[in-house]
C-alpha cells in the first residue's frame, strides 16, 4: 500500500517533526545571542587566545630542542 503527502501529514512522527520545529525557532528568536560580545568577554576571549598562542610557541620549542642522551 502506497503512503501518500496526505496520509504523511497525518503521521504523529511528522507531526512532532513539524511542532519540534516549530518551537525551535520561536526559541531561537526568543532567546537569540546577541552579535556583539561585551567588552569583558571580549577582552577574556583576547586573552585566551594570547595563552594559546604561547602555549603553541612552548610546545613547538619543546619539541625542536633535541633532549639529550643519556
Amino acid at each position: 500500500m502506497a503512503s501518500t503527502a496526505a496520509d504523511d501529514s497525518n503521521d504523529p512522527v511528522t507531526l512532532h517533526r513539524v511542532m519540534q520545529t516549530m518551537i525551535g525557532e520561536g526559541l531561537k528568536k526568543h532567546y537569540e545571542p546577541p552579535q556583539k560580545l561585551s567588552h569583558e568577554l571580549f577582552v577574556l576571549l583576547l586573552q585566551l587566545k594570547e595563552q594559546e598562542r604561547r602555549r603553541v610557541r612552548v610546545d613547538k620549542a619543546a619539541a625542536t630542542v633535541p633532549s639529550s642522551a643519556a
